[in-house]
Parts: structure tokens; C-alpha cells; sequence
């Protein structure tokens, strides 16, 4: 079987999963899972997205992603790698961790964004680990209902803003969104989202959002690898960089930005690991913004 098509473009809402290979566990424990937190918090800082809901089981994890720029496959190869480069390092292994790419579903934001939420946020009552959704530590639920703090990375105000229909503007209106949400979700126990809504494998809609979807996706489609328009200016390649640049950080910086090249190939070409590699990517980053 073929794989489904990836489509990507600024502002789109995904479900996007990604399970350990063999089936084993992808946490050993805690800190792993923190691990992977952590992992995700520089991800969407980095590439401009916002989680929006999450849960971490044993062998798989669950994230609802909006992205702001259309770079959902570079975001998930950045968090992916990185936590698997330190799950290796931690545990002492070797090779890769997660069974072959990860799974995305385009997800309607009108009709489906509070579905897939509570859905995700479910999966340990469903799974049987506890009775109630915020029983759970390692999801968002308890964050949406006021039991913890937000952190910069979940877009709480967001989904409280959706819920309510209006932007939230006084404790009231946050109180209000909580006790809403905590009532959807143990009225969500019972729905079977996927059986009844997934359409042609990756889409969360119904087939006028498939078609809304293909016509937004169709410009890409049409051209073979795409490249954004301050990438066509160079054609350089890393080594090209190397020897222009003041700087190695600099040099991956222009090579990543201008030249198009993924920070997997620049580990590759370098014999670095991609966490590395993006560290100095950032480290690029920050002195570029600083210099103004």
C-alpha cells in the first residue's frame, strides 16, 4: 500500500501520532517522558506551531499540532530525532527508536477540533490505565481544566477562546471555558471518532474539507520539491557556507534557511547528530536576532 499523501501548508490542524518500533515502550520512565516535553517545547518554538492538545501513553503518543508555517514532516523529524538521540543516550542504545514515519490526520478546525482533543486526552480511560481523564499526569487535560499551569507551548487560551466563542478576557471567561471543557470530555467517553469520521485515511472531515484540502495542497503537488522563495536565492551547498561564513553556527544557519537543506542531511554531511545540529542552528538564531 502506498503512503497517504502528506499535505502541508500554513495553518493547518493535525492529529499526529508516532509509536515505538516492535510495539515496546517509548518511556522508561518519567523523566523520559519529561524528555520528550522538553523536546517538543523547543520543536514548536523552532518551527513556529502550537500544541494544542497531547498524550503521552506507553508506546505511542498522541499530539493535536496547529501549524503556522506549512512544516509539519521537518517539525515531527526535529522532535522525533532529538528525543530519540536522547532516549539512545540515556538508556545506551543504538539505532532508531520509532516504527517508520510518523502518522498525521488534516483535521477539520470547525467541526472536529474539540472532537479530536477529547479524544486524545481520553486515551488513558479507554486504555484502561485510570478511571478519569485527569487522573492522568502525562496529558493536557489537566492543564485545560485548570489543574496546572499552562506552559508557553499549549495553546489553552486558544482552545478556552474556541469553546467559548469569543477571545477570553477575565478570569471568569477562563473559569467558565474550564468547567465547559471538563464537562465535554466525560460526555466524549463513548465516541468512537475514528470509525464514524476518518475520511481516505488522513483527513478528520468530511469530503467538501477533503476537496478544500486538495485545492489548497495542489499548487505543491504540481511542483516537484518546492522551495520557498528566500531558499531559491541560493543554490550554495554546505560546503559552499562553510567557507563564506564567519562562523560553523552561521554556516548551517544559511545552509538550513537559504540553501533548503534539512538539518538531518547537514548531520549526515557533518557526522554530527541532528540535535547537534540544531543546537547550533540556534545558536545562529539568537545572534541574528540580537544583531538585529
Amino acid at each position: 500500500m502506498s503512503r497517504p499523501l502528506r499535505i502541508e501548508f500554513p495553518g493547518a490542524l493535525y492529529h499526529v501520532t508516532s509509536r515505538r518500533d516492535r510495539r515496546e515502550d517509548i518511556f522508561v520512565d518519567d523523566m523520559d517522558r519529561a524528555r520528550l516535553l522538553a523536546v517538543v517545547a523547543q520543536g514548536m518554538a523552532r518551527f513556529d506551531a502550537q500544541v494544542l492538545a497531547y498524550c503521552l501513553m506507553s508506546n505511542h503518543y498522541h499530539f493535536v499540532l496547529h501549524t503556522r508555517q506549512g512544516n509539519l514532516s521537518a517539525l515531527m523529524r526535529h522532535v522525533n530525532g532529538v528525543y530519540t538521540q536522547a532516549f539512545n543516550r540515556r538508556h545506551g542504545k543504538v539505532g532508531h527508536l520509532f516504527q517508520g514515519r510518523f502518522k498525521a490526520v488534516l483535521v477539520d478546525r470547525d467541526a472536529y477540533l474539540l472532537e479530536v482533543c477529547r479524544y486524545v486526552e481520553l486515551n488513558p480511560v479507554r486504555a484502561a490505565m485510570v478511571a478519569e481523564a485527569g487522573h492522568w499526569p502525562w496529558s493536557s487535560y489537566r492543564t485545560h481544566v485548570g489543574l496546572a499551569d499552562v506552559p508557553a507551548w499549549l495553546g489553552s487560551n486558544e482552545l478556552w477562546s474556541y469553546l467559548l466563542g469569543r477571545e477570553v478576557q477575565s478570569d471568569a471567561d477562563q473559569d467558565q471555558a474550564q468547567r465547559a471543557y471538563a464537562e465535554l470530555v466525560v460526555a466524549g467517553r463513548g465516541v468512537t471518532l475514528w470509525d464514524t469520521s476518518l475520511n481516505r485515511q488522513i483527513y478528520l472531515g468530511d469530503d467538501q474539507f477533503v476537496d478544500r484540502m486538495l485545492e489548497a495542497a495542489l499548487p505543491s503537488a504540481k511542483r516537484s520539491a518546492p522551495v520557498p522563495k528566500v531558499q531559491r536565492s541560493s543554490t550554495r551547498t554546505l560546503s559552499d557556507w562553510l567557507r563564506r561564513c564567519d562562523s560553523r553556527e552561521e554556516a548551517l544557519f544559511r545552509a538550513c534557511s537559504q540553501s533548503g537543506l534539512s538539518m538531518t542531511a547537514i548531520a549526515a554531511e557533518l557526522g554530527l547528530t541532528v540535535g547537534r545540529v540544531s543546537q547550533l542552528i540556534a545558536r545562529a538564531e539568537k545572534k541574528a536576532v540580537k544583531d538585529g
